[in-house]
């Protein structure tokens, strides 16, 4: 009698194991693109001579991100020619299951010269700027410019969590 309690006792411990966890809308991106819907045509990517003048005369960048509760500016002639190397020269194929996950301008002397959304999920990590609310150009994201997204976005998370742990009664 005891062993088949103690196997019973086991069986529930190994198959609780084997469950599947929630899945995590966290998860960091790839470029493995998910296999489920026909990708849209491709828009031309940006011009690189437009790349190089923001790299040259580049005076603000700013990220907004619609689901997470921070921006970030950049103004520093570094961190803007950094910003400016997470546009790959390759087109970017957009898919349509795919969201923004932000939006993003290059400014040249307080003047928006490059403007759009940033995508940044599993499968989905390009750029697509507009002009006068039309998609024009999408640009893949570098592999510095995800893992760049990734640490920033992991940075506010545990920053959010550090003053929620801190903050008491919430």
């Amino acid at each position: 009698m005891n062993l088949h309690f103690i196997l019973f006792i086991l069986a529930l411990a190994l198959g609780a194991c084997n469950q599947e966890k929630p899945a995590n809308n966290q998860q960091p991106a790839t470029d493995t693109p998910p296999a489920s819907v026909a990708p849209m045509p491709a828009l031309p990517s940006v011009s690189l001579e437009l790349l190089e003048k923001i790299w040259q005369e580049g005076t603000q960048v700013d990220y907004i991100f619609y689901n997470y509760p921070f921006p970030m500016s950049l103004t520093d002639k570094p961190s803007i020619q950094y910003a400016v190397r997470h546009v790959a020269e390759g087109t970017a194929t957009l898919r349509p299951e795919c969201k923004a996950a932000g939006r993003v301008t290059y400014q040249i002397k307080g003047e928006i010269v490059l403007e759009g959304d940033f995508y940044f999920s599993t499968g989905c990590t390009y750029f697509v700027f507009e002009k006068n609310r039309q998609k024009t150009n999408a640009n893949l994201m570098t592999d510095e410019g995800i893992t760049y997204f990734n640490n920033q976005i992991q940075q506010a998370l545990k920053m959010q969590q550090d003053m929620q742990q801190q903050t008491p009664g919430q």
